[in-house]
């Protein structure tokens, strides 16, 4: 609190008794009666005695009127937040004055709701007028276009990846079609990693990564859910499971099976880049898993957060 308002507040509290004690007077007086000097006269002594009580009064009236003028100075508190009635007894209120803020903030919220009820109903009435205007033209649906992402032929893929621009060094991509007509892509990073990406059109359904020496475990046919039992090739396979969701296009999917396999291409420098956060190669025995899905760069797992 500041000192201006403490003085108010402990000029209110002398003044509260000082009123206190005028009209505890002026009970008193009333109570014992003023007694009548013998030889005087009744009407003179009546007199005195109303003057007496009357002056009382005036007292009293003054001391209501000082209080009443030092309350106008103080600061008043809202009914309506009485929570926030609490944070005035803080202290520091000078540096942080985190009460007027409050109510500020309230007083402001007030009329911003009021304004807003009025441009309600004034846009309410426009839009009436708008609709009777319009009821008599039938109503125009937006055609959507529907996604055609799943939707291609067998070749697709390979007419795609033979008229891909951007070439990824040490990255072999074969496309297989064990599953029917749908597509799953080979991909191999050097003697880093493989990964099998199980297509539905140019959609991907499913990424698996697993280590360079890792064999499928029964060569006779291809292997897409085994996952791999080295730990870094499990969070490379979570980190490309998220990046699926982001490069999610059913409009454009062409662009997005690009993007992705750009971006899947920086994991070629898995065990050789430093985590850009934290500058180490290694932390708790694994490399920078992540790879950012927008700049591509290197992350821990726990540095990325």
């Amino acid at each position: 609190m500041s000192d201006n308002q403490t003085e108010t507040i402990l000029q209110a509290i002398k003044l509260t008794q000082r009123l206190r004690s005028s009209v505890a007077k002026v009970f008193q007086n009333l109570a014992d009666g003023c007694a009548i000097e013998k030889g005087t006269e009744k009407k003179k002594a009546e007199k005195e005695v109303l003057n007496k009580f009357h002056e009382s009064l005036l007292s009293v009236n003054n001391d209501i009127s000082e209080l009443e003028k030092t309350g106008s100075a103080l600061t008043s508190l809202s009914p309506v937040t009485p929570n926030s009635i609490y944070l005035s007894i803080d202290p520091a209120i000078d540096k942080m004055p985190v009460y007027q803020q409050v109510l500020q903030a309230y007083k402001w919220s007030n009329k911003v709701s009021e304004l807003a009820g009025y441009a309600a109903n004034i846009l309410d009435t426009h839009n009436k007028f708008k609709r009777t205007q319009t009821s008599l033209q039938p109503a125009k649906r937006l055609k959507r276009t529907p996604p055609t992402g799943h939707a291609y032929s067998p070749n697709a893929v390979e007419t795609l990846l033979s008229r891909r621009t951007v070439k990824i060094p040490e990255m072999t991509i074969t496309p297989t079609h064990p599953l029917g007509s749908h597509a799953v892509l080979q991909i191999s990073l050097g003697r880093v990693l493989r990964a099998q990406v199980a297509l539905r059109g140019l959609m991907i359904e499913w990424v698996n990564v697993r280590g360079f020496t890792e064999d499928n475990p029964d060569e006779s046919k291809l292997e897409l859910w085994a996952k791999s039992r080295y730990e870094v090739f499990q969070k490379v396979t979570e980190s490309a499971t998220a990046a699926t969701l982001h490069f999610y296009s059913p409009h454009n999917a062409e662009l997005a099976l690009n993007s992705f396999i750009t971006w899947f291409g920086r994991y070629r420098t898995l065990f050789s880049a430093p985590c850009l956060k934290c500058g180490k190669h290694y932390l708790n025995g694994l490399p920078p898993t992540w790879r950012d899905l927008r700049t591509s760069d290197p992350y821990h797992d726990v540095c990325r957060q």
